[in-house]
């Protein structure tokens, strides 16, 4: 999947004439490769591989791929920002008490929630490319 996922991005970057440079490519195939980051874990995956970094040219790209709807951020809290690939459909479960957060990719639960949702899309004539659904509770440690 991370090598299907990069070179969609690739291609994305190719059709909307943007200079696929050599930071680019870094920080692409660390998005198509990890579940969730924040920026400072970003940079700091960046400076192992590259021997400078510009911090700025990190935040310019990450607007850029917000912009390109490869990137979603995710709000921890109201306080932290954790990003992510871009997909279909994402649902997270978040425990609001410890703050520990994870991807569900199960396709019942797709198929189910994107059942619910077509009504909706029929009576708004509306075209859906992505949803994200977040569910937030207690977890199993928590609850102890």
């Amino acid at each position: 999947m991370y090598d299907e996922l990069y070179k969609e991005y690739i291609n994305i970057l190719k059709k909307n004439k943007i200079k696929i440079t050599y930071v680019r490519q870094c920080i692409l195939k660390i998005i198509a490769s990890r579940k969730h980051f924040t920026t400072s874990e970003l940079i700091s995956e960046l400076e192992s591989q590259m021997d400078t970094v510009n911090v700025m040219s990190v935040y310019n790209n990450i607007d850029l791929f917000l912009n390109l709807n490869l990137l979603l951020a995710n709000s921890l809290n109201g306080k932290q920002i954790v990003y992510e690939a871009a997909a279909p459909k994402l649902i997270h479960i978040n425990c609001y008490k410890c703050k520990k957060f994870e991807h569900i990719n199960y396709s019942s639960i797709d198929e189910k929630v994107s059942e619910v949702l077509k009504p909706l899309i029929e009576k708004f004539d509306f075209c859906i490319d992505y949803f994200k659904l977040d569910v937030y509770g207690l977890c199993k440690d928590c609850r102890k």
